[in-house]
């Protein structure tokens, strides 16, 4: 195995215990700006992933949150304007209402907390996601993205819109378009099942090709 393939399965366990970046930016802090990204710009996904242990244990402790859409009760994303209006005010509101905390980076030990008076990166992004949950959004537009960013692992929520997908974020009051946003992208859960992970982006695509080659190469 190559040195190269071992670096991108590295990161892959090096964000099992996501550490979160900073603190969180409230809405007078940062200017938010439109986004320069061109329409249709999505993350690319690639093989199916583990999910992050915290994230399995958030599953246990909140089943509904981890539970696919029924096909009853599928609700049709917001259009246009209306939408991204709904993810700023998300956005800017859990970043006010959580205040930065510290919390455990061993997987055994941290765990994501839904609407906490004080969290990280896990619980800003898991309550943002509740909260669109409960507005009508379907499930499978709100998915939760491991990344990096100063080499620490950090979570993030990507919302899939009709027209390309952005990010809200407790780093930023603005919600950005996801190849705007300067991380390296590392997993995602999948659109068709929230309990299930996908690798992404430059990651995904180098996982790819490793195990391509690793059928490849006679043992």
């Amino acid at each position: 195995m190559t040195g190269m393939t071992m670096s991108w399965i590295f990161k892959s366990f090096l964000v099992a215990g996501i550490a979160c970046a900073g603190a969180a930016a409230h809405a007078d802090t940062i200017v938010e700006t439109p986004s320069t990204a061109a329409a249709g710009s999505f993350i690319k996904e690639y093989d199916n992933a583990l999910a992050p242990l915290q994230f399995v244990k958030f599953c246990m402790n909140y089943g509904a949150e981890c539970e696919p859409d029924a096909v009853a009760d599928q609700q049709n994303l917001p259009s246009g304007e209306r939408a991204r209006d709904m993810l700023r005010e998300v956005n800017r509101s859990v970043n006010n209402a959580i205040t930065p905390m510290k919390k455990p980076r061993s997987p055994l030990l941290a765990h994501w907390a839904v609407s906490p008076d004080a969290g990280d990166c896990n619980d800003y992004a898991v309550t943002k996601r509740h909260r669109l949950i409960e507005m009508g959004w379907p499930k499978s537009a709100l998915r939760l993205a491991v990344v990096l960013t100063g080499g620490q692992g950090h979570l993030v929520l990507v919302v899939r819109l009709s027209d390309g997908d952005v990010v809200l974020d407790n780093l930023s009051s603005s919600v950005r378009s996801w190849d705007t946003a300067g991380y390296q992208w590392i997993s995602m859960q999948s659109g068709n099942n929230p309990r299930f992970w996908v690798a992404v982006g430059e990651h995904g695509e180098h996982l790819r090709a490793s195990r391509q080659a690793s059928v490849r190469t006679p043992s």
